[in-house]
C-alpha cells in the first residue's frame, strides 16, 4: 500500500491538512462575536478625567456613598445613595458577557428599588452617576443576580 508512497505525497498531504486546518480557523473565527465594550471608546477616553474627578468626589469624605443590596429571595435590587440633598442621576446596567443586555435607568431618589426578574443571570456591574447639587458623582459596583 506505501509501496509507491515518496516524500512528494508527504508534502502534498501536508500542505493539504495545512490549508484545511486554516481554512477551519478562519470560519471558526468568523462566528466570534467581536464586540467592544463601548462603541465610543475613543470620546470615552477622552473624558476620563472628568470621570476620574466624578469618582474621586464619592470617596473623598473616606466613605462609600453608595450601597448596593441584592435580596435574591424577593428579586430585588436596592441602590441606596448617601447624599444630604435630592439627587439627579443615571444607573447603567453593563452586562460584561453581552453587550445587547446592556440598559440604563434614572436615578431620582437616594432610595431606589428594581426587580431583577427581567435581568439575566450572573455578573452585572453596575455605573452609578448623579449629581448631588452641583458636585457630579461616579461609582461602580459588581453584582451577581442568582
Amino acid at each position: 500500500m506505501f509501496k509507491n508512497f515518496h516524500w512528494g505525497h508527504g508534502i502534498t498531504v501536508f500542505y493539504i491538512i495545512f490549508v484545511a486546518a486554516v481554512v477551519s480557523v478562519l470560519i471558526a473565527s468568523f462566528g466570534v462575536d467581536h464586540s467592544l465594550v463601548a462603541d465610543d471608546y475613543y470620546a470615552e477616553d477622552l473624558a476620563y478625567q472628568q470621570q476620574y474627578t466624578k469618582t474621586q468626589n464619592g470617596l473623598e469624605e473616606g466613605e462609600d456613598k453608595l450601597v448596593v443590596n441584592v435580596d435574591a429571595a424577593q428579586g430585588t435590587l436596592e441602590i441606596v445613595v448617601d447624599a444630604n440633598a435630592p439627587i439627579n442621576g443615571k444607573v447603567h446596567f453593563y452586562r460584561p458577557s453581552d453587550q445587547s443586555q446592556d440598559f440604563s435607568m434614572d436615578l431620582k431618589s437616594v432610595n431606589s428599588t428594581i426587580s431583577t426578574s427581567s435581568l439575566l443571570k450572573g455578573k452585572w456591574i453596575l455605573k452609578v452617576e448623579w449629581n448631588e447639587g452641583d458636585k457630579p458623582y461616579y461609582q461602580e459596583r459588581q453584582i451577581y443576580i442568582s
